[in-house]
């Protein structure tokens, strides 16, 4: 697994041109990236794109001056460079941090890390340092196929025979999903900009009865 130390030593500024063009990603967190990877589709990081005065990357799409695919390449290639790794490998990462939630960043927060500090690398980093510790050592190596194989990308082009394989493997290794708990957003407090569709919150048990209706 080819990983680039320096996405996890700060939060970088990335150019990403496309189509002729140079847009910025501003300098950002863990936190701000999360949902974007977790989402598993690179389009997303146009929210994240500063507008350019050479033109509007909207109109571009609907002029067909920039096709779909450069876009996607594009943008695929700035998720990879914040992350320090291969987009599908850091994918399954993220997927396997969002199953295990509560115990994967308990551990990551116990160790004193902070998602609204600390860059995307890092934050990969401390995920798979933390599930590689929980799994023996066949585990392991599955876990390492599965991170080398990008069949697990959603849209993967590899053999349908492959991806189907790939994905048994890694439901195998992640075991059951939650059924309840909260779930992290990704957004911080009070952001006009959610980031995630927060899960229903299960109902409260033990809290007090109501009173007894009075008699007539």
């Amino acid at each position: 697994m080819d990983v680039d130390p320096l996405a996890s030593m700060r939060c970088w500024s990335v150019e990403v041109e496309i189509g002729g063009t140079v847009y910025e990603v501003p300098p950002l967190s863990a936190v701000e990236w999360w949902p974007v990877l977790t989402s598993g589709q690179a389009i997303n990081v146009i929210d994240l794109l500063k507008s350019s005065p050479d033109g509007d990357l909207d109109d571009r799409l609907l002029n067909g001056e920039i096709t779909t695919e450069e876009l996607t390449d594009a943008l695929t290639e700035a998720i990879e460079e914040v992350a320090g790794r291969p987009f599908h490998t850091a994918f399954v990462l993220a997927t396997l941090a969002g199953l295990h939630w509560p115990a994967i960043n308990g551990a990551i927060v116990r160790r004193g890390f902070r998602w609204d500090q600390q860059p995307l690398g890092a934050a990969l980093d401390a995920v798979y340092s933390v599930v590689m510790d929980g799994l023996n050592e066949e585990e392991q190596k599955k876990l390492t196929a599965i991170l080398d194989n990008p069949a697990m990308l959603p849209g993967g082009r590899r053999r349908k025979r492959d991806r189907e394989k790939a994905a048994a493997d890694f439901e195998a290794l992640a075991g059951p999903r939650p059924t309840a708990g909260a779930v992290a957003t990704g957004a911080p407090s009070g952001s006009a900009h959610p980031r995630t569709r927060p899960r229903p919150r299960p109902r409260r048990q033990g809290g007090p009865l109501p009173a007894p209706r009075k008699r007539p």
